[in-house]
């Protein structure tokens, strides 16, 4: 079952989105999942029932899984909760769940923060969860925050739970269950319905979404039948089923011609990407980037996110709500063309085993499937490949899910950077070292697998050191290219030109992962000479390479350009915009349609996103600090100083919020009371190092000299290397007259020739 709400992270990291842009606006590139306006190909949706007939088989396991359950009407036979009158408090609003003849009911807070009735549309998934959705005049579906957790009451289930336990969500926060965040039509639909249209209206706020089938069916991921009713009734046989595509990708694997081999091989040689992309479109922390087409490659649909702080683990382990598809992508399964339907039914969803059989297909049993090698008890929990190489997550407070990464248990990397192990998931008993000491004493190596994983780390932390292991990272053959990706990714806070040579041949791969992540960590580049090296991509085959490349040279005049140069990137930038405003119902969408417009000269109409923004989610922070960010670029201060403070009152830890109040108060000529503000960016741990760069200087300017050197030593201890800190050093350092202080600094940093 998909999720429908965004994971915490997404919305209140958006809202405490890091400063790691020049200056403090806020670019939104969208993590949630999206909603798309589904385009129909050529041919027709004819419903799953037309399938029954000569597919029975899958028709009947199909009724029994997850996807037939995704989203149903709220009934008898598919309601799993507890509506007999039941109550469930939670931060002070206490919440009644009950029924009227066949109907079902909520008593709960509105968006107002008062009681409300409200009944029950449709339910969401049913194990080990189920939520429930209710319907409004404008034709939006809200989801909930309190689920049934539908598992074995022996299993702690059977009982009413709010999805954000430990959070005190009210009326006013950004993910009630009244909000944006909890918006069927544009988080959650296609992934939970066939053939579904948005329908939404800009101008009105309001939804007219329809679908071919309101649950995940058959034509979901074969996509539109009509041509294959027409083959499957007529008299020619042949190959050409009347599919657009084949999902027939799994392969046959087996031993190497001649070869003894401890892992079988996939004997045809492919590595087919059409069945995994088609699962990874729900499968996947995305964002949509045009009506969702059956079929059609995955990265000219979607924005992939990549190993990114908050949703990784620096070693590529699943943190925060991704699914499945990013992790996979680094599996050794992946580069060996295993597909999902290797070990997944695709009708009925389940494994097709449940024992060490699974992985026993390819990993010959008598090398792997014994003491020998897993050091447990044949018949113990220790002796499962899966409570191994797959860690556990849990997400929405019940549903645990497994990583696809399929890693070896790093105890060494949890004593250095804190990532989970497998070990210490079961023995939660016993310590990292514990564990390693276990793994040595079998004589298993525990030399680093996860080689990118202390280099990411470094760089998340904005380690300058880190830049050229990163590049030596990212041009490693055998790494996967969502690793490389990740890397690139990874340099755009260390411009140099060093980078700047690595990014001219990242941008020329063959893997568009790798092409996106170089062209969006190009911002540092001059204006006109990013516009050189991309200007062959404005045409890309890919619709995420071509819209990272839009986002990059929004500001570029195109009308200087000669003839069919400027033809084609104007035609860019209005497929941009019409990305953009494809999902214009999303408050982070009209953050980025804000900063097209900001990019292309119009303020007006920037002024009208952000604040459409604020009508779509009034307590989103990205939009308060853009358009504050606005006004000062008006001179309008006054203007933006209430927006600050009331994004600082919603959330006191965003640092962005607290760096603009603090420079905000410092053009105000206010530079003692802006120091509080600057303290608390400074001290905030982002990798932005412009926070403590500028709290520095602004004790230097309020006379507290001492404070500010040991700010600005302790921030290059952390960042070594950085030149506007060694600079600013340098300054200080020479007017107190620290002289042996000032040679070590310039002999360390060699000032530039």
């Amino acid at each position: 079952m998909r999720s429908i709400r965004p994971a915490i992270a997404i919305a209140r990291a958006i809202a405490r989105a890091p400063g790691g842009a020049p200056g403090w606006l806020i670019l939104i590139l969208i993590l949630a999942m999206t909603s798309p306006a589904g385009s129909l190909l050529a041919q027709d949706y004819v419903g799953s029932s037309q399938c029954e007939t000569c597919h029975s088989d899958a028709y009947r396991a199909w009724k029994k899984s997850h996807h037939y359950q995704a989203m149903l009407p709220a009934t008898a036979d598919n309601v799993l909760g507890d509506f007999s009158d039941r109550s469930f408090s939670y931060n002070g609003i206490t919440s009644r769940f009950f029924r009227k003849d066949d109907r079902y009911f909520v008593e709960t807070d509105n968006a107002r923060g008062k009681l409300e009735v409200f009944e029950i549309a449709y339910t969401f998934g049913f194990h080990p969860l189920q939520q429930y959705l209710v319907a409004f005049n404008d034709g939006r579906y809200q989801a909930l925050n309190i689920v049934w957790d539908s598992r074995e009451k022996a299993a702690g289930g059977q009982r009413w739970v709010h999805l954000y336990p430990d959070e005190p969500v009210d009326h006013e926060d950004i993910v009630h269950w009244t909000g944006s965040f909890q918006n069927w039509n544009s988080r959650c639909a296609v992934c939970h319905s066939t053939g579904l249209q948005k329908n939404y209206a800009s101008a009105t706020d309001t939804y007219d979404t329809t679908w071919k089938e309101v649950n995940v069916a058959c034509e979901a991921c074969h996509g539109p039948a009509s041509n294959h009713l027409d083959w499957a009734r007529g008299d020619q046989a042949g190959e050409d089923s009347g599919f657009a595509f084949s999902l027939q990708d799994q392969g046959a694997f087996g031993p190497a011609q001649g070869e003894k081999t401890r892992i079988f091989t996939r004997l045809d040689g492919n590595r087919p990407q059409t069945q995994v992309e088609t699962c990874a479109a729900c499968h996947s922390r995305r964002s949509e980037l045009s009506a969702y087409e059956p079929g059609k490659g995955f990265t000219d649909q979607f924005r992939l996110s990549l190993l990114e702080p908050g949703l990784y683990y620096p070693d590529g382990q699943i943190r925060d709500e991704v699914f499945v598809y990013g992790s996979f992508l680094q599996s050794k399964m992946h580069q060996a063309g295993v597909v999902c339907t290797n070990c997944h039914d695709p009708h009925s969803n389940a494994v097709i085993a449940t024992n060490n059989s699974l992985c026993t297909q390819c990993h010959v049993s008598t090398v792997y499937d014994r003491p020998e090698h897993h050091h447990h008890k044949k018949t113990g929990a220790g002796s499962s490949c899966v409570n191994c190489h797959m860690p556990v997550e849990t997400y929405m407070v019940v549903d645990d899910r497994h990583d696809h990464s399929f890693r070896v248990p790093e105890p060494r990397l949890t004593l250095k950077l804190g990532t989970p192990n497998t070990c210490n998931q079961c023995h939660s008993d016993k310590d990292a070292q514990w564990a390693l000491d276990a793994l040595q004493s079998w004589g298993i190596s525990t030399t680093l697998r996860a080689v990118h994983a202390p280099v990411l780390n470094a760089a998340w932390s904005g380690q300058r050191a880190a830049l050229p292991e990163l590049l030596k990272l990212a041009s490693q053959d055998n790494q996967p290219d969502i690793v490389k990706a990740s890397a690139i990714l990874a340099t755009q806070t260390f411009p140099s030109q060093q980078n700047l040579a690595a990014l001219q041949q990242h941008i020329t791969s063959d893997n568009a992962l790798v092409r996106a992540a170089a062209v969006q960590s190009m911002d540092w580049v001059p204006l006109a000479q990013r516009y050189a090296m991309l200007r062959d991509l404005v045409t890309d085959s890919e619709k995420s390479v071509r819209m990272a490349v839009a986002r990059q040279l929004t500001s570029f005049p195109a009308d200087q350009l000669p003839g069919s140069s400027a033809t084609e990137l104007q035609a860019l930038f209005r497929e941009y915009l019409a990305s953009m405003k494809f999902n214009a119902d999303m408050p982070e969408e009209q953050v980025n349609l804000g900063l097209f417009y900001i990019n292309t000269g119009n303020p007006q109409a920037a002024e009208k996103s952000y604040r459409k923004a604020l009508e779509l989610s009034p307590t989103f922070l990205p939009a308060m600090l853009n358009l504050a960010d606005l006004y000062r670029s008006n001179g309008m201060d006054q203007q933006a100083e209430p927006l600050l403070r009331k994004a600082i009152q919603l959330e006191p830890g965003s640092a962005p919020s607290q760096y603009a109040l603090g420079l905000l108060l410092i053009r105000q000529q206010k530079l003692a009371e802006s120091l509080p503000y600057l303290q608390a960016a400074a001290a905030s741990g982002s990798a932005n190092y412009r926070y403590s760069y500028v709290y520095g200087v602004a004790l230097w300017e309020t006379g507290q000299k001492a404070q500010a050197v040991q700010e600005l030593e302790a921030t290059l201890a952390r960042l070594p290397g950085n030149p506007e800190l060694v600079s600013a050093l340098a300054s200080y350092y020479q007017q107190l007259g620290e002289t042996e202080k000032l040679q070590a600094l310039t002999e360390r940093y060699p000032p530039p020739q």
